[in-house]
């Protein structure tokens, strides 16, 4: 009877240390991908793509060339930017439950590209929690930390540490900038959020962000779509019109000759 229940004993924690070692194993992934993704860099897409079965299990990935990226609806609409995950996601003691990804251009200031996590914690949690990461004041209720700039009209074609990064001002034209920001979305929680923005061609965005090229191609296709569609419109429109204007100018036609014909009588 002993031997029998040290047994089930052995048995019990051969299975308990087993399922331990299977859960360090995610835990050990999944930040992996997390901390690749400060460096507000093309290493998160990177990680993203070598821990896509692990991190699957909390959100949809999509995958081209060697990278991966988590897939929201659209870029472009607020309600459709972002995803909430499958279940949180532990990291450090937070709860990480989406992910958002924003695409913002304008005619005048360039272009402003945000992606990064949704937390279910305070952002003054969460910057306690991070204190690898030297937070910055950016205004009063955001903080940053490790901004750079792209000069595009240097010899020196590197992104350089960016110690006027201040609130309220945009890149200067031929510039480029990238930072990480912490800001709080409602009283509980807060997002995590990478940047990069101003005069941004697409070698720049697509080093930094692989994930956008498949994402501009499906863009582009449904623009494309959007303008054949509405010059079909348009044509359908005037075709209209202008059979409506040759069946009035027929029928003008018919009671003019009518009231001649009358007159003769």
């Amino acid at each position: 009877m002993f031997i029998k229940k040290l047994f089930v004993l052995i048995c019990s924690s051969l299975i308990s240390f087993v399922v331990y070692a299977q859960d360090q194993t995610i835990v050990n992934e999944t930040n992996k991908v997390v901390d690749s993704f400060f460096q507000c860099d093309n290493q998160f897409f990177k990680q993203l793509a070598i821990s896509k079965d692990t991190f699957g299990q909390y959100a949809d990935l999509a995958t081209v060339d060697n990278f991966a990226y988590i897939v929201v609806d659209s870029v472009e609409y607020n309600n459709k930017n972002k995803v909430i995950f499958k279940k949180p996601l532990e990291y450090k003691g937070l709860n990480i439950v989406g992910y958002q990804n924003i695409f913002i251009p304008t005619p005048l200031s360039g272009q402003f590209y945000y992606w990064g996590f949704i937390l279910d914690n305070k952002s003054q949690d969460v910057k306690q929690s991070l204190t690898n990461i030297n937070w910055l004041n950016f205004n009063e209720k955001i903080y940053f930390a490790n901004p750079k700039i792209y000069d595009r009209k240097s010899k020196n074609q590197t992104w350089l540490d960016n110690p006027y990064s201040i609130d309220m001002v945009i890149p200067k034209p031929g510039t480029v900038e990238k930072s990480l920001y912490l800001e709080p979305i409602t009283d509980n929680q807060s997002r995590i959020i990478c940047s990069i923005q101003g005069d941004i061609d697409k070698k720049i965005l697509y080093s930094v962000r692989p994930d956008m090229k498949p994402i501009d191609k499906e863009y582009e296709a449904k623009r494309k779509k959007r303008i054949e569609d509405y010059n079909r419109l348009k044509q359908k429109e005037n075709q209209e019109k202008l059979n409506s204007q040759q069946e009035k100018d027929i029928n003008q036609k018919l009671i003019i000759t009518n009231s001649k014909n009358g007159d003769k009588l």
